[in-house]
């Protein structure tokens, strides 16, 4: 998968620097993955991208004196569509999966299979739109039953020795789960539960103090979860009533990597419209 950092600076000139590998930093540092020495705003590695197949993560980096902005909102961390945008004072940061084509007419003929094909494809879509009366075939109104993303109390099912072999266990492996949160939401949410379960087994072997890490730790990660989980619900709303179909198709899928443990009507309905945001963000590209 080829993907692209585009740097648009105040004058409107423009860099483009190919993503080589897993992720890519930017910043004004040198050693920066794409070094931006000039750039006053930007911290020395000010941004850390990730591409994915829908789009990328980006995370900005903690501290930083200027705040990052998308569509004019601040933002922080999260999942973005190509061709996206990233505001930080005077510079515009694009990540995008192509590079500008040049075309001209007449250029491309249209095969018949993909004429048949596309027949069948409208015959769906006018099914879709016929059964739903906002015609996009999307469930728009989610299930006001709250979800709870943790479990309220976790037990530690070892005793003795064992307990604290597994409180040791548990709390190294939910602090790498929790620093691999801006890549995979999932290991975030499942950090929280061994930062509980690491709790409870330094309490039963009387390790107050390691306890006690372990409750601020895990309350640190969960308020942090659970603010990403309440700002990506505001941000499906929002994409929804807009019906901009990209970004919600992101927002679901954030979603889903937070919640999709849950047995839960909102889950289900947030697996639902995933593959219905899906053909529509598809026959859009088509």
């Amino acid at each position: 998968m080829e993907a692209y950092v585009e740097v648009i600076r105040e004058d409107g000139s423009l860099e483009r620097h190919r993503i080589e590998g897993d992720q890519i930093t930017v910043g004004k540092s040198p050693t920066a993955g794409v070094p931006i020495p000039d750039g006053r705003d930007l911290e020395p590695e000010h941004l850390l991208i990730a591409p994915r197949g829908e789009g990328c993560w980006v995370a900005i980096a903690q501290g930083s004196k200027v705040q990052a902005k998308v569509r004019g909102e601040a933002f922080q961390h999260g999942m973005v569509a190509w061709g996206t945008e990233i505001e930080i004072g005077s510079l515009k940061i694009k990540v995008t999966d192509s590079l500008p084509k040049e075309k001209k007419d007449g250029d491309q003929k249209t095969s018949p299979v993909v004429l048949i094909g596309g027949v069948g494809i409208v015959g769906i879509l006018a099914w879709t739109m016929l059964s739903d009366p906002g015609g996009h075939g999307i469930e728009t109104q989610a299930p006001t039953e709250q979800l709870q993303i943790f479990d309220a109390a976790v037990q530690c099912p070892q005793t003795g020795a064992q307990a604290l072999y597994m409180a040791d266990e548990d709390a190294e492996g939910a602090l790498a789960k929790s620093e691999r949160y801006p890549f995979d939401a999932s290991d975030g949410v499942e950090s929280v539960q061994l930062y509980r379960r690491s709790q409870a087994c330094y309490a039963l072997v009387g390790q107050a103090e390691a306890s006690a890490r372990m409750q601020h730790e895990g309350d640190w990660m969960q308020h942090r979860i659970e603010e990403d989980y309440t700002t990506h619900r505001l941000r499906l709303e929002r994409a929804m009533e807009q019906q901009r179909w990209p970004d919600a198709l992101l927002e679901t899928r954030a979603l889903l990597s937070l919640t999709r443990h849950r047995e839960h009507a909102y889950v289900q309905w947030l697996i639902r419209n995933e593959r219905r945001l899906q053909l529509l963000v598809d026959q859009a590209r088509s």
